[in-house]
């Protein structure tokens, strides 16, 4: 797909001006910061890595061939409204497509609509709708889709992953064939990022009921991308072919194979027999193997970052509940250590949600630095006294927690091991636990006993902030496995539960944007004071990629298929990958 000649990536729509289309995409925070313009990283300088501001250009692309990229990440599903892993929508990227897509540089640009207006009381969002488009099954795309998606967001029994934005939506109207217009009840600055930029799905396939749109999709999505789902085989790869009823530029690759490997140490070394042409998105190469990874011939290395942040959640559970316990456990997780020591020193240290390359990062505001003695303090002021064995102990409750993490990780077992090793040090029992993510995460998951429980993750921002999926109490789960992103209060609100509503609603309904800025900074030094969750640290990424690859543009602010169509394998005898 190919940026249109406006600046913006926005064409004019119903009178909208270049000018009010710049003006209004920044009020509403869509123009992301420069990619680590802001980061300050302990990333270690003994090797060179890309930063990557244009596709790469090796030479003149051969007609066709497969590409094969590769990953040890092998994804959920691939269901659009169910997914909920980074590979998943590394690959739906290339396969789906929304109203508005977001382009390397965080900018929106047209999809399924070609432009847009926005009413000046910003409740109401006009999109003028690309003519011709065909659902990979060859059915026409229409603004009844988009109704379909609003149903859908509204039923209770399908239980989206989320459904922010969609909730707002008071009326859909289509006055012609290439107009659709959605009036929502009030103005809600992420309207454009969530809603707008949502995969849509053939409205015939919803209309065969819940059961059987959830099981088709989740191997087998019908979007309207450059490619389309040709197979999955679980445990080998998927298969993503040329689609050649594209409305757009048709992809210049017959077949984008997509494998998984068993692990990192396959992943370096399919790279250095040559039988994967680049690794990005969830599966680039981990930060603590660049080092090796820059001495395969051949391969050129990129650094950017990330809308990825790792914690600890601690769910709302016994002597989790207090403040100066939380703070107290912060103090005692070394994550400056971790990310020396685990992540090869190319890591982030996090206190809060919001990326340092982010509009919305407070820069004044630090983490927590390692003080263990600082810990036991407030763990004494908070009437914790140790027993006999060492564990800590209030009113005949010992201080003991199941740590989480996902099982055959290594990275994350290491993670835990060290933290477990810091906790237990001031009496607090810590037990590393670990399963497969359907467990995890499952219905009868560590999120729904009734024990002292803290799990390793990592959760990825939308480009444009909207706090209300992480902290606001209507993103509480009502039972085990619902939607909601706010699983640590499932069974205790957090104490500061008013306060954190009451900003995450205002800075979503905001449209001033430095008003709005200030709101994510005031939710930022609330987080950090409150400790709900252990901000560990924002990932960076390190895509790899064989030279004779082409079109290749990793970003901070897309999954990695985002230009799929543009990827090509260059003539024999192509140069070095040139640095962008």
């Amino acid at each position: 797909m190919r940026p249109l000649n406006d600046s913006t990536g926005l064409r004019h729509v119903g009178g909208l001006t270049r000018r009010q289309a710049l003006a209004g995409v920044a009020s509403l925070g869509l123009l992301a910061a420069a990619p680590v313009t802001r980061v300050q990283t302990a990333a270690r300088q003994d090797v060179t890595l890309m930063q990557p501001s244009g596709p790469t250009a090796p030479g003149a692309p051969r007609s066709g061939g497969r590409l094969v990229a590769g990953t040890p990440r092998e994804p959920d599903s691939l269901h659009p409204w169910l997914a909920t892993t980074v590979a998943a929508f590394d690959l739906l990227e290339g396969v789906m497509d929304g109203l508005l897509r977001y382009t390397a540089e965080g900018r929106l640009r047209p999809a399924l609509a070609e432009g847009f207006s926005i009413s000046d009381d910003g409740l109401t969002y006009t999109f003028a709708l690309r003519r011709g488009v065909l659902f990979h099954n060859g059915e026409p795309f229409s603004g009844e889709d988009f109704i379909a998606a609003w149903e859908l967001a509204q039923t209770r029994e399908f239980e989206a992953l989320s459904t922010l934005g969609w909730q707002k939506v008071e009326r859909v109207d289509l006055p012609d064939a290439a107009t659709l217009v959605v009036t929502t009840t009030e103005p809600y600055a992420p309207f454009l990022s969530t809603v707008a930029t949502t995969y849509l799905c053939p409205r015939a396939a919803l209309a065969e009921g819940i059961d059987t749109f959830r099981a088709t999709f989740d191997r087998a999505p019908v979007g309207t991308g450059p490619f389309r789902v040709g197979s999955w085989e679980p445990g080998d790869r998927v298969a993503l072919v040329r689609w050649d009823g594209y409305w757009g530029e048709p992809a210049l690759l017959e077949e984008i194979s997509y494998r998984f490997l068993p692990d990192e140490d396959a992943l370096l070394a399919a790279l250095a027999a040559g039988d994967i042409d680049l690794a990005g998105g969830a599966g680039a190469v981990p930060p603590q193997r660049v080092d090796e990874a820059a001495t395969i011939p051949g391969l050129t290395l990129f650094r950017h970052g990330t809308m990825n942040w790792q914690h600890i959640d601690l769910k709302q559970m016994g002597f989790l509940r207090e403040t100066a316990v939380r703070q107290a456990l912060d103090f005692a997780t070394p994550r400056e250590r971790i990310i020396a020591e685990v992540l090869g020193g190319r890591a982030i240290p996090a206190f809060a949600d919001q990326s340092p390359a982010s509009w919305a990062y407070r820069e004044t505001l630090q983490s927590r630095s390692f003080d263990p003695e600082r810990a036991a303090g407030l763990l004494a002021d908070a009437g914790l006294r140790a027993g006999d064995d060492g564990v800590l102990a209030r009113d005949g409750t010992r201080f003991e927690i199941d740590l989480w993490g996902v099982r055959d990780d290594g990275q994350a077992r290491a993670i835990l091991e060290f933290i477990a090793a810091e906790w237990n040090a001031i009496g607090v029992s810590t037990l590393p636990q670990y399963a497969p993510p359907d467990e995890l995460w499952g219905p009868l998951g560590y999120q729904f006993s009734d024990r002292m429980t803290g799990c390793l993750y990592t959760w990825t921002n939308a480009n444009d902030p909207d706090d209300l999926f992480y902290w606001h109490s209507s993103q509480i789960p009502v039972s085990p496995g619902a939607s909601g992103g706010n699983l640590p209060a499932f069974f205790y609100p957090y104490a500061f539960q008013e306060e954190i509503d009451a900003l995450t609603e205002e800075a979503a309904s905001t449209l001033d944007f430095a008003v709005r800025q200030s709101l994510y900074g005031d939710i930022q030094t609330l987080l950090l004071e409150e400790a709900p969750v252990l901000f560990l640290s924002w990932e960076e990424a390190f895509p790899a990629v064989r030279h004779e690859v082409g079109g290749f543009w990793p970003s901070a602010w897309t999954p990695l298929l985002w230009n799929a169509a543009e990827w090509y394998l260059a003539q024999p005898g192509a140069a070095a990958t040139p640095a962008p």
